[in-house]
């Protein structure tokens, strides 16, 4: 088998670790491989896919330059047991590698410095609740498209990011998260972002706006989530915010900010949706909202709907269902199609008439 050049083995069941490996493999993926290690001999330069998710690996290094050599020399002397696991495997070179993936490995605990792998264009360590720590390396890989670090649960920081070419950023469910990560530079390639249930992050940096690409943006479960200027001045056109309790505008002096110098002109779907928000949404900035044509409020602690919102002309779709503290519409969009008002128990009589002399469909 000197000549195979593709290997994957996802249902198998292997008992022991291989001795070698072909040299001429291209290929390489393996569910549950059963060692902490690759052998010691695999000749890896013209490894280009490599995934190991559901493995042993408590860690991992791709070593070339002399100071990454030396700074392992030295960790060698204060961790001899557990940089003989790491070394066998962080000796090799992956130069041609493209595709890295350790997602579920539940006993990685750090990534290495990965500067000696300039062609890499993904890399995923999903689901590795034991991570704890991320080398800043990982933030300057300039071809790197897709980074997937979702669901690890222990990490507290991740590095500043420098990545032009990244497309796909996913770090949702990394509850200790503290911070988002800093993004260096332009980034234009990234369309989408969701970012979920970031409990410890309160804040998204004022330099979130490099995401000069980005058009849609949701945050869900970020509990108490503040927003700095500029975050919607890119070319954003959906913005979404769901199930964060404290939700508001900022400074950059941590003083409360009018909306009307964070929304983007390009906007046009705007929700925040079972928030602690309340009727000062109205008087900070709300009239900036007018070129957006959906706009949703539901589960929120409003009691009313400003007469201004008559001024919306391009709102066609209209939430506010499960406001319980809505008590009066005032005004009614002129080309509105879609109104959603379940449950809004304290809703008055003349708002109740407004609503059913229109003439648009009630969800």
């Amino acid at each position: 088998m000197k000549n195979l050049k593709i290997l994957i083995i996802r249902n198998g069941k292997v008992s022991g670790a291989p001795n070698c490996l072909p040299k001429r493999l291209r290929v390489l993926e393996w569910h549950r491989y059963p060692s902490n290690c690759l052998p010691s001999n695999f000749d890896s330069d013209k490894l280009v896919i490599c995934k190991l998710p559901n493995s042993y690996f408590t860690s991992f290094g791709f070593l070339g330059s002399s100071k990454v050599i030396l700074k392992n020399i030295i960790i060698l002397f204060l961790f001899i047991l557990f940089l003989f696991i790491f070394s066998l495997f962080s000796l090799q070179k992956f130069e041609n590698l493209t595709d890295l993936n350790f997602d579920n490995c539940q006993l990685l605990t750090r990534i290495p410095d990965v500067s000696d792998l300039p062609n890499l264009e993904k890399l995923s360590f999903e689901g590795c609740k034991s991570l704890i720590a991320v080398d800043d390396s990982i933030g300057f890989l300039n071809k790197l498209k897709i980074l997937k670090a979702q669901r690890c649960t222990k990490l507290r920081r991740f590095p500043p990011l420098n990545l032009p070419s990244l497309e796909k950023l996913e770090l949702s469910y990394c509850y200790s998260l503290e911070n988002f990560p800093e993004i260096l530079g332009k980034t234009g390639n990234i369309k989408k972002l969701r970012l979920v249930r970031l409990l410890m992050i309160k804040e998204l940096p004022v330099p979130f706006q490099n995401l000069t690409g980005l058009r849609y943006l949701e945050m869900t479960g970020c509990y108490f989530l503040r927003l700095k200027s500029n975050i919607l001045t890119s070319a954003l056109t959906h913005f979404r915010v769901f199930r964060c309790k404290e939700w508001k505008w900022i400074n950059s002096k941590d003083g409360e900010e009018e909306m009307s110098s964070t929304v983007s002109s390009k906007l046009r779907s705007f929700g925040v949706v079972y928030c602690d928000l309340n009727d000062d949404i109205f008087s900070a900035g709300f009239t900036q909202l007018t070129t957006v044509t959906s706009l949703d409020l539901s589960g929120t602690n409003i009691t009313f709907l400003p007469e201004c919102i008559k001024e919306f002309h391009h709102l066609n779709d209209l939430g506010v269902s499960f406001c319980k503290y809505l008590k009066e519409i005032r005004g009614i969009p002129p080309n509105l199609r879609k109104f959603r008002a379940k449950d809004c128990r304290s809703l008055t009589s003349s708002s109740s008439s407004m609503l059913l002399n229109q003439v648009f469909v009630l969800f």
